[in-house]
């Protein structure tokens, strides 16, 4: 594919092997952020100060959106057809996993009622009062408002408060395209300046950038809209990073410093300093954009990019197998091995292994046969014509 500065919906995209690479790597980061036992490496700083590494699926998201919709936006048919196709696309796998979570519920309840398990002090069981897991939050999961400030808490597949603000900020994005779509240099000034102010107020909110379910979208527009900066620099950029990387090769440098200036930030900048991640994330994804440097063509390779195509279901369904492998740890292999089974935290890091083997199996399985179906059913359910036939009378 070629590369094109001015690519949008209608044109064949150019395909940002490094971003979806780096999609992938992170996606994998947070199964192994969620597993319940230590190991050599959820015990690092990087990962203590991970969580904000999240916002980085909100800049990719902002950046992909801007590149392809800018200038294909102009009409309410066009909208109504984006907002499909992004439901469609993040709906299926969440509606599937959502399922999966609440009849884990229902199988903890019922583990109880045959004497599998006993409540511990200080258990809320699922449906009892003060539960993450209600039929109001249910409901809230089923509409994507999870995570609009309506709970106190996460509940059922936690990771999904992503999906909630994302999908509600495509909403955001659409009214700016409509209606006041940026096409200047102080446009994107301006955008700059609200995202600065957010994460501003954020910043005296919040003692760091690990919140969700109640600030949560006001921190994915932040993410999102610094996407939409960087798709605008990308464009200016492009021709004159190709004529410097032809001349002096300095692709793989900017790359080398892009990923240090992130990763620096995360281990080096907790807490407060946090609400910066703005021009962070920018400078990391701007540098990446181009796929010309050592790092990209690492990233770019075949696994990595099929582990980017496999990401979302990655994200959406590895909470479950890290409930039931530290169930099983705390379980089994102290009576196996002892209390101090994994002292070393060599045991730890040899089950990451068959844990991040299954979710990798069972990703793989559900993009498959749940992504790719669902969402090419969506795309071809015509809602306004079956609606126009009900209409008719001839139902």
């Amino acid at each position: 594919m070629t590369q094109n500065s001015s690519m949008n919906a209608h044109d064949k995209p150019h395909y940002f092997a490094a971003l979806d690479g780096f999609r992938g790597v992170l996606a994998l980061m947070i199964a192994i952020y969620h597993t319940m036992w230590m190991s050599h490496i959820n015990s690092t700083i990087l990962y203590t100060n991970g969580p904000v590494l999240v916002d980085l699926f909100f800049v990719f998201s902002g950046f992909l959106m801007f590149t392809l919709y800018d200038g294909h936006l102009n009409t309410g048919a066009q909208g109504r057809a984006f907002i499909k196709r992004r439901f469609a696309r993040i709906y299926p796998i969440h509606f599937i996993m959502l399922l999966v979570a609440f009849l884990y519920a229902f199988a903890r309840l019922a583990a109880h009622w045959v004497g599998l398990a006993t409540v511990t002090p200080g258990e809320i069981m699922p449906f009892e009062a003060g539960a993450a897991e209600t039929w109001q939050s249910f409901l809230s999961n089923l509409t994507l408002t999870q995570s609009m400030g309506l709970h106190d808490h996460l509940s059922y597949n936690m990771p999904s408060w992503t999906v909630s603000v994302e999908f509600w900020t495509y909403f955001v994005f659409l009214g700016m395209m409509l209606w006041l779509r940026p096409k200047k240099a102080w446009h994107f000034g301006v955008i700059a300046m609200l995202i600065a102010v957010n994460y501003y107020i954020l910043s005296g909110l919040k003692p760091d950038m690990n919140f969700h379910y109640d600030l949560g979208f006001w921190r994915c527009l932040g993410g999102f809209f610094t996407g939409v900066l960087v798709s605008y620099a990308y464009r200016k950029v492009l021709p004159k990073y190709q004529k410097i990387d032809m001349a002096y090769g300095s692709a793989t440098l900017i790359e080398c410093f892009a990923l240090a200036v992130l990763v620096g930030f995360v281990i080096y900048l907790p807490g407060k300093a946090q609400f910066f991640i703005a021009p962070v994330a920018f400078i990391f994804v701007l540098g990446f954009s181009f796929d010309m440097g050592v790092i990209s063509r690492f990233m770019g390779t075949r696994p990595l990019r099929y582990l980017g195509r496999i990401s979302y279901s990655v994200y959406m369904v590895h909470i479950l197998f890290a409930l039931i492998f530290s169930i099983g740890a705390e379980k089994l292999l102290p009576e196996l091995f002892g209390s101090e089974w994994n002292a070393s935290q060599i045991p730890g890091d040899l089950l990451l292994i068959p844990y991040l083997g299954l979710v990798l199996f069972c990703a793989h399985l559900s993009y498959k046969y749940i992504e790719m179906p669902g969402r090419k059913a969506i795309l071809a359910y015509d809602l306004s014509a079956k609606l126009k036939h009900l209409r008719s009378g001839k139902a």
